[in-house]
């Protein structure tokens, strides 16, 4: 998760970090305390080593320079969660790369402590602009983490999980997947379809990527859910679940939606 900032801001110490992650995790230990890397041990999450069960670690990085082209062309045609991206992306200048490490924890208990941790950090650092996920290719300003108006589980997928649109053939063929379920191991959502609006099928990915994430059960191949019938869901229209490669990069395991009469290209 890199925060970006368009001063360089004054990176906060061990202590400062430590206070904060007391206040927001419980105990907490901290590991490393250098100037350009700190860790912590987060004892509310532990998970299996040689030695037995040990703290799951969160880290921050250094501040250094962000250069326009660390955001590709291709990744900027997907942004659409802060207004005008490209004039928002030049006014950044530094980031600052914060993750966890050696976690080993479960889905949910990984994306609780690291979006516990985004929060922390972005609260703590007012000068941060925005926040860039680059296994998602998402977008989103500071200022929407620190107003949180979301629950909390559902803050890995609006931070986190970026809804990308594509016309694949101009005026007739569109497809809409997610991209940054796969990072942590869920299968991202693709709907290759046509006719029917794309900000509803992107809302409903969103919808579809929220359930894999908070549920149990799993989605299995040639399951069914609630479809469109032109710009209504309808329980009577029933679309298709199945495993399939992505037809968009990167190349991962999704769970393509077969939108029925919907559909697009060529299906078995």
């Amino acid at each position: 998760m890199w925060l970006l900032f368009e001063e360089k801001p004054k990176r906060p110490d061990a202590e400062v970090l430590h206070k904060a992650l007391v206040d927001k995790f419980g105990d907490t230990e901290i590991i490393s305390s250098g100037n350009e890397l700190s860790s912590f041990g987060i004892k509310k999450y532990t998970v299996s080593s040689e030695d037995g069960r040990i703290p799951a670690q969160i880290i921050m990085g250094n501040v250094t320079s962000f250069e326009q082209n660390f955001i590709s062309e291709k990744e900027r045609t997907q942004l659409r969660d802060v207004e005008n991206p490209e004039e928002f992306l030049r006014r950044c200048h530094y980031k600052m790369v914060i993750s966890d490490m050696m976690s080993g924890l479960d889905f949910k208990s990984r994306t609780s402590l690291l979006m516990d941790w985004l929060e922390t950090v972005v609260a703590l650092m007012p000068k941060c602009i925005g926040v860039w996920i680059p296994t998602g290719g998402k977008l989103i300003s500071a200022d929407f983490i620190r107003n949180k108006q979301i629950d909390d589980e559902d803050r890995f997928v609006c931070y986190c999980v970026n809804a990308r649109f594509f016309n694949v053939v101009a005026g007739k063929e569109m497809l809409v997947d997610t991209h940054g379920m796969c990072a942590l191991g869920k299968p991202d959502v693709q709907c290759h379809f046509h006719t029917l609006s794309p900000d509803n099928i992107v809302n409903y990915l969103y919808n579809i990527a929220s359930f894999i994430c908070q549920s149990d059960e799993k989605i299995k191949d040639n399951d069914t859910i609630d479809g469109f019938d032109g710009d209504e869901i309808s329980e009577e229209v029933r679309w298709v679940c199945r495993y399939e490669d992505s037809m968009a990069q990167p190349m991962r395991p999704v769970i393509d939606i077969n939108p029925g009469k919907y559909s697009a290209g060529n299906r078995e």
